[in-house]
C-alpha cells in the first residue's frame, strides 16, 4: 500500500487535497499537506547545502520531484530514486524521466546513465534508515554508488529544538530504553486508509559525525539552521 504515492498522485492530477497523517506510536500526530512535496522553490535552511552541488547529483528519495526540478532549472544532470510507484509516476507526469523506483536499503546499485558526484539525502532522508544502525547500513550502501571522493549532502531536523513535552518524553523514553533519541515508529495514513507501522530515524547532529566516521565518510560541513540543519560528507 503506497498512501504517500497515492497522495502525491491524487494532489497532482487535481483529484484531491486530502492531508497526510503521520501517527506516532504513542498517539501524537502531524498532519499536513501532500503541495508540501511539490513547492517550487528550495527552502530557505537548503539553499546553502544545494549549491553546493555541481555535477551529477543521485537524489534518493526524490517524492515529486521538487529537488529535481531545480537541478534541472540549474542545468545539472540529476537522477532521482524512490521507493515509492506512485511518487516517481508523478515524477515522470512532471516531465522528470531520469527516475527510476529503487529501494537504497537493498544494497544493490541503481540503474543509472551516469556515476553520482553528489548524492543528497534531502527532506530529512537519512530516516530511511529507520534507527541509527540502519542509517549505518544506508551511508554504507550510498559509499558503494559514490565514486573516490564523492560528496553526500544532507538534511536534518534537530529534535532537541523543541520545548513540546510530548516529544521531550518520547525522546527521555527512548534513551531509558537504550534507544537513540530520534528513533521513532510511525503509521502514514491518508484519505481512509492507514498504512504499517515502519520506523524512521531523525539523527541529531553530532550523530551524522558519529555515522560518518563509521561507514567511510567525512563530515565537511555541518550548519545548524534554527530547527534544522544539513550537512556535507566526502568520502574518505
Amino acid at each position: 500500500m503506497d498512501l504517500f504515492g497515492d497522495a502525491l498522485l491524487s494532489f497532482h492530477r487535481g483529484q484531491s487535497d486530502a492531508p497526510l497523517k503521520l501517527t506516532r506510536d504513542d498517539g501524537w500526530e502531524d498532519t499536513h499537506s501532500p503541495g508540501l512535496y511539490f513547492e517550487p522553490e528550495p527552502f530557505a535552511f537548503e539553499r546553502d547545502a544545494l549549491a553546493l552541488l555541481d555535477g551529477p547529483t543521485l537524489d534518493v528519495g526524490c517524492g515529486a520531484g521538487r529537488h529535481l526540478k531545480w537541478f534541472a532549472a540549474q542545468g545539472l544532470d540529476a537522477h532521482g530514486v524512490d521507493i515509492s510507484e506512485g511518487a516517481i509516476q508523478v515524477c515522470r507526469e512532471r516531465g522528470l524521466q531520469n527516475v527510476g523506483v529503487f529501494d537504497v536499503m537493498s544494497g544493490n546499485p541503481p540503474n543509472l546513465s551516469f556515476r553520482p558526484t553528489n548524492i543528497c539525502l534531502f527532506g530529512n532522508n537519512v530516516g530511511i534508515g529507520g534507527s541509527f544502525d540502519g542509517s549505518a547500513t544506508l551511508f554504507r550502501n550510498l559509499r558503494r554508488i559514490s565514486p573516490e571522493c564523492g560528496h553526500l549532502v544532507l538534511t536534518g531536523l534537530d529534535i532537541r529544538q523543541t520545548d513540546n513535552p510530548r516529544h521531550i518524553a518520547y525522546q527521555e523514553n527512548n534513551l531509558a530504553a537504550g534507544r537513540r533519541r530520534g528513533e521513532m515508529k510511525l503509521r502514514v495514513s491518508y484519505e481512509e486508509r492507514t498504512g504499517a507501522e515502519f520506523p524512521w530515524y531523525h539523527p541529531e547532529p553530532h550523530e551524522i559525525e558519529e555515522l560518518a566516521a563509521l561507514t567511510g565518510w567525512q563530515v565537511q560541513r555541518l550548519e545548524r539552521c534554527g530547527n534544522f540543519f544539513w550537512s556535507s560528507l566526502r568520502r574518505s
